[in-house]
């Protein structure tokens, strides 16, 4: 049985769940609130994301990033971790949109829509994901080379890990540093199969296409035309060939 994890939990939960639920009663006067509601059930998550982990059934991994952030950088996670609430979790397993979402015109978008924690800036969804336009008519080559590249991104960053003490917040800091690197490098690559399935041209300004496209994409939905929505483009014929394998894995 789970006797010895149950055992765990009761030691090491319940007494933080019974204090929270005691001050709340003794602020608000009253026997009801979220934290008196918790300790009916407080083995559970006090948040447990029912809808996220509804979706992640069939997938192998799912996309994530930190909810306060300098710069959204996406790692994918076994579907076997649950997510704490500190993580925006994005329900994709293929390299196109992880190309997509670690590119240089959503990171555009994410400091021009997101909201502010202090100073630091905060994946919001509904300003930042629901609103960001994507890519409305790429090629079968150009959705390739955007998968191809975000592997490649994702292969130099394991390779400098291994290199590199206090993770991709230390690995990031030095992207900003002058010079070249391997990371500068797959992300320069990375931004030119991303703008090149936009249509984008590399020396106008990037933020105002965006919202060029963003607004045409509106328009469209307003007249219930068709119009390209976030993930692999329903014409690109073998969708699985864009689902490789690497993740970060349940301990």
């Amino acid at each position: 049985g789970y006797s010895i994890p149950f055992e765990h939990v009761t030691q090491k939960v319940l007494p933080h769940v019974q204090k929270l639920a005691e001050v709340e009663r003794k602020e608000t006067k009253k026997d009801t609130g979220q934290d008196q509601m918790w300790l009916n059930t407080w083995w559970r998550f006090f948040r447990p994301r029912t809808d996220l982990i509804g979706k992640l059934t069939g997938l192998s991994r799912y996309m994530v990033c930190s909810r306060v952030t300098k710069r959204p950088t996406f790692m994918f996670l076994s579907a076997d971790i649950r997510p704490s609430d500190s993580l925006s979790c994005f329900v994709f397993d293929d390299d196109y949109s992880f190309g997509v979402l670690q590119a240089l015109p959503h990171q555009k978008w994410f400091v021009a829509k997101g909201s502010k924690l202090t100073e630091r800036l905060r994946y919001t969804p509904e300003s930042v994901f629901d609103t960001f336009p994507w890519p409305q008519s790429p090629t079968a080559k150009q959705v390739k080379a955007v998968a191809d590249a975000a592997v490649a991104l994702r292969k130099v960053r394991a390779d400098s890990l291994v290199k590199v003490k206090g993770g991709l917040r230390a690995l990031y800091k030095a992207i900003d540093l002058p010079g070249k690197s391997p990371l500068k490098d797959a992300h320069e690559t990375l931004d030119k199969a991303v703008l090149d399935a936009y249509g984008f041209g590399a020396k106008a300004d990037l933020l105002a296409q965006l919202l060029a496209l963003n607004a045409s994409v509106a328009a469209k939905i307003a007249a219930s035309e068709a119009v390209t929505g976030p993930g692999i483009p329903a014409t690109y014929p073998t969708p699985a060939d864009l689902v490789t394998g690497d993740c970060i894995l349940a301990p």
